[in-house]
């Protein structure tokens, strides 16, 4: 226990110190979060089918959100991808294009949040996994903000 007890500190340590960094180097928080998904999946069980199912659609949900990164960085690119995005409030997130990368972050978020509310899930569980949805808001904020300076220099 004492072990698993660590390990849940190192890791609560580890997010904490991404965090800060969202806004700097999105990609590097997004490899974080998406490194230990990955890590989930290799330790789920197999016969774990609504886990392991869970666990693809979220890595795959990352890969979308990795290739929004990639065209969100390019102004001209962007541009053009933000006028396929329908403009009803319902596709949108404070005016921005409800992308790839927010829908992630948005799905993401339900699935720590469905975690939480699980019976059984031990305090220093329950931490790590509110950092981990403190960080992936930290990201969407951090991605918005790059969104808007794009769609203001249009």
């Amino acid at each position: 226990m004492a072990k698993h007890q660590r390990g849940l500190d190192l890791a609560l340590e580890a997010f904490q110190a991404v965090q800060p960094l969202a806004a700097e180097d999105l990609e590097f928080a997004l490899l974080a979060e998406y490194t230990f998904i990955a890590q989930e999946l290799q330790l789920c069980d197999p016969e774990d089918a609504q886990a392991t199912s869970s666990l693809r659609n979220a890595l795959q949900s990352f890969d979308d959100a990795f290739l929004a990164l990639e065209a969100v960085a390019d102004a001209t690119l962007y541009k053009g991808a933000e006028m396929t995005h329908p403009h009803g409030s319902k596709y949108r997130i404070k005016g921005m294009p409800k992308d790839a990368f927010h829908i992630m972050c948005i799905a993401h978020r339900t699935r720590i949040n469905n975690i939480l509310r699980s019976p059984g899930i031990s305090i220093p569980e329950k931490n790590l996994l509110a950092q981990r949805m403190a960080n992936v808001s930290a990201v969407q904020s951090a991605y918005m903000e790059k969104q808007r300076r794009i769609m203001e220099n249009a």
